[in-house]
C-alpha cells in the first residue's frame, strides 16, 4: 500500500541549523505534494510557536501540543484532547503553596502558572511576548491541552499529585505534560480517520522521546540520524541527520519521491 500522508516532527526533524527547513527537505516536500501525498506537522510546540511554519510551506494540517490539538490549513479544528480540569485546579493550588516554573497551554493562548524567568526566556527566544499569568477561572470556559515544565528535574516531582497525566519530552530543559491517554499518535489516529487513511498509508518522521509512540503507530516510522536512542529503537528506518538531507534520503528510500 502506498504512502498517502506524512507527519513531521518540527525541531530536529523539519528544522535544522538556524531553525530553518533545509533546502533539500523543502524540495522534497514539494515533490511529495506533487505526488499527491498529504503533509502534516506533529509537534510538541504550543500553537503560537508553530504557526510560523505556515510561512515556510503550505501544510495540510497541524498537530500541536504533542498531538492534543489538531487543525487543518484553514484553521478548522479536527482534534481536541484536553487535560482533566481537576488536574489544572490542583496544579494551581500547588502553585499557590510553592510556585514553580510551568506553562499552561490552551488551544491558542499560553499562560505562566506563576511568574518565571525561564518561561519568559522561552517565549522571547521564539520572538513572542511574555505570556500573562494564568487565572484558574478560565478553566470554566477554556480547555488546557498541555503543561510545560522547566527545570524538570526539580519541578516534575511536584506534579505527583496530578492523577491523569503523563510526562514526555523532546528537549532536556523543558518537558511536556499531557493527558495520560494522549500523545502524537492519538492525534494522528484522529486525523487519519477524518481523511480516510489507514496506519499503513502513513509515514512519520521524528527524533525525540515524544515521537516514540507515533513512530510505532505509523506504517513507516523514520528516525532522524540525530534522534535520541529511544526514537531510533522505535523506528523502522534511521535516516541521516536533519542537516545531511535526512528527510530527502528517507522519502527517496521509500519511493515517496
Amino acid at each position: 500500500m502506498s504512502i498517502r500522508a506524512i507527519f513531521f516532527d518540527v525541531d530536529g526533524t523539519l528544522l535544522g541549523a538556524g531553525h530553518r527547513i533545509p533546502d533539500s527537505a523543502l524540495s522534497a516536500l514539494y515533490k511529495a505534494r506533487q505526488n499527491g501525498v498529504r503533509l502534516f506537522v506533529a509537534t510538541g510546540r504550543v500553537t503560537a510557536m508553530a504557526l510560523f511554519l505556515k510561512d515556510l510551506f503550505d501544510f495540510d494540517g497541524y498537530l500541536t501540543l504533542t498531538g492534543q490539538y489538531g487543525f487543518d490549513r484553514n484553521g478548522r479544528v479536527l482534534h481536541r484532547l484536553p487535560h482533566d480540569p481537576e488536574d489544572i485546579r490542583l496544579l494551581m493550588r500547588l502553585q499557590a503553596q510553592e510556585p514553580f516554573p510551568c506553562l499552561v497551554a490552551e488551544a491558542e493562548d499560553c499562560f505562566m502558572a506563576s511568574d518565571s524567568p525561564l518561561v519568559r526566556k522561552h517565549f522571547r527566544d521564539h520572538g513572542l511576548p511574555d505570556p500573562p499569568l494564568y487565572d484558574i477561572r478560565r478553566i470554566e470556559t477554556h480547555d488546557v491541552y498541555q503543561l510545560i515544565t522547566y527545570d524538570p528535574e526539580n519541578t516534575n516531582p511536584k506534579l505527583a499529585p496530578l492523577k491523569h497525566i503523563r510526562i514526555t519530552n523532546a528537549a532536556d530543559y523543558c518537558h511536556d505534560v499531557i493527558p495520560e491517554n494522549g500523545g502524537k499518535h492519538v492525534g494522528i489516529r484522529k486525523l487519519a480517520t477524518y481523511y480516510g487513511l489507514q496506519p499503513s498509508e502513513i509515514l512519520v518522521f521524528g527524533d525525540g522521546k515524544n515521537d516514540v509512540d507515533m513512530l510505532r503507530y505509523a506504517g513507516i516510522g523514520v528516525a532522524m540520524g540525530n534522534a535520541c536512542p529511544e526514537a531510533k529503537a522505535a523506528a523502522q528506518y534511521i535516516t541521516t541527520h536533519v542537516d545531511a538531507d535526512g528527510v530527502r534520503h528517507a522519502l527517496e528510500h521509500f519511493h515517496v519521491i
